[in-house]
């Protein structure tokens, strides 16, 4: 499946994103790679490449929640150890 080659507008735009969704992120950030330098930049690869910035950011919220999740477990788990040893 290849992404849309025109200009990218708001009803279009829904429809790059969910193309990109089926690719997948190593897919998208290669045809983002493929872009030929005398090639000009088409509404698609800015589209592809907001979806692609917005889903890095949410993977990076996840593991930042997943990293504070653990850090309570831990000094609950310390807290109530010490607690049981006094």
């Amino acid at each position: 499946m290849e992404l849309m080659r025109e200009r990218v507008g708001p009803a279009e735009s829904n429809t790059c994103w969910h193309q990109c969704d089926e690719l997948g992120v190593a897919r998208v950030r290669a045809l983002l790679r493929q872009q030929d330098a005398n090639e000009p930049r088409p509404g698609w690869r800015s589209e592809a490449q907001q979806w692609l910035d917005e889903r890095l950011r949410r993977q990076g919220e996840y593991a930042y929640r997943g990293v504070l999740a653990a850090i309570t477990v831990l000094s609950t788990l310390i807290l109530c150890m010490a607690w049981w040893r006094w």
